[in-house]
């Protein structure tokens, strides 16, 4: 059910008034701004009444009571309550939620940042990403490693029955690299209906891609695919640019983390969070070669050098295929668009290093 912007404006309002938030001309306007589109959650910083004081937070909405909206809407919350309790990673708290229909319209009010923002801050539209370097990357590598050392079993009942699950065994992300490998796609510089492999041969110049992919992940199964790194872990999900905030110290922040799930291999569970935000830094490539070394210099010092090493060329592998690859099927006004041409050519610049390094 799409709900009209007239009753998602009143929905927003309501929680708002409920919860004691200031609306003045300002909040009007981005309350008629945010819920005049397609978006699935509204969200503002405003002033909050607390104690009889006006203090700054974060409020995000729902925009209808639906499972797919709820289900991630709730894991955000409970897994921001959790990593705040335990202070494993840096995150902001929440200071009050509901996600049960039940109890009332659904909403979630968190801290903010402080009004000394950052000179990056947060990342909208990959804005900044260009201003992004070493010291960001090592410290975004040691929240990620800290964020995927959390154990599952600590997790309470409540938060793992609801995590993202994936199958996060080598054989099917082996068959998911194939299976977009074999995808039918209407590439800009081809025919409709061609598949996405002949598509990266033709602009790698890559012969027999699919047989030296085989040949790959034949290769780096052993590395992988072991006792040790066969443990249940959890992942960001939906690791960018965009999902994180940026201090001056280079520090970093984690946000939107309605997509944490779980994966059968901790080694996998790096290479979807690692791609993902590789891939998606593509304006930044001493950026992405910065992301690299920290990541193996962790693993470095963790004496599995190696490890480091194929997490990285795997998680290359899959973001170019597995992302990458939806270029090829974005309407071809979306494909002339120069940030998509550029975006694209600097992925595939990418997989033809790796190939090229085998």
């Amino acid at each position: 059910m799409i709900l009209p912007p007239k009753k998602y404006r009143e929905r927003v309002l309501k929680v708002l008034k409920e919860q004691n938030f200031v609306i003045g001309d300002a909040e009007k306007k981005i309350i008629q701004d945010r819920t005049s589109n397609e978006r699935r959650y509204f969200f503002m910083v405003g002033f909050h009444i607390e104690n009889g004081e006006k203090i700054e937070r974060f409020i995000k909405i729902p925009k209808d009571n639906s499972k797919k909206l709820l289900l991630p809407f709730q894991r955000q919350i409970d897994i921001a309550k959790y990593l705040k309790s335990k202070g494993i990673i840096r995150t902001r708290g929440v200071i009050s939620s509901n996600y049960d229909p039940k109890k009332g319209i659904p909403f979630a009010i968190m801290e903010t940042f402080s009004k000394n923002k950052s000179k990056i801050g947060f990342i909208e539209e990959n804005k900044g990403v260009e201003f992004l370097g070493k010291k960001q990357a090592d410290h975004i590598i040691d929240q990620l490693m800290k964020f995927h050392s959390i154990s599952t079993e600590s997790l309470p009942p409540s938060l793992r029955k609801i995590l993202k699950a994936n199958s996060g065994n080598y054989t099917s992300f082996r068959r998911q690299i194939f299976s977009n490998l074999n995808k039918t796609v209407s590439p800009l510089d081809g025919k409709v209906g061609e598949k996405f492999y002949k598509v990266i041969e033709r602009h790698t110049g890559i012969s027999g891609i699919k047989n030296k992919t085989s040949h790959l992940l034949t290769k780096l199964q052993p590395i992988i695919d072991t006792q040790e790194n066969n443990v249940l872990s959890i992942a960001h999900g939906d690791m960018s640019p965009n999902n994180l905030y940026i201090f001056d110290s280079g520090y970093i922040e984690f946000l939107d983390l309605e997509w944490v799930g779980s994966f059968k291999n901790s080694a996998l569970a790096m290479i979807n969070d690692f791609g993902n935000l590789r891939e998606r830094s593509w304006k930044n490539k001493k950026f992405r070669h910065d992301l690299d070394l920290a990541l193996i210099k962790h693993y470095r010092l963790k004496k599995h050098e190696n490890l480091g090493k194929t997490i990285v060329k795997l998680s290359i592998l899959r973001s170019v295929i597995s992302l990458s690859g939806a270029f090829e099927n974005y309407e071809h006004l979306k494909q002339e668009d120069s940030i998509q041409v550029k975006r694209r050519t600097e992925t595939e610049k990418d997989i033809l290093e790796i190939f090229n390094k085998d």
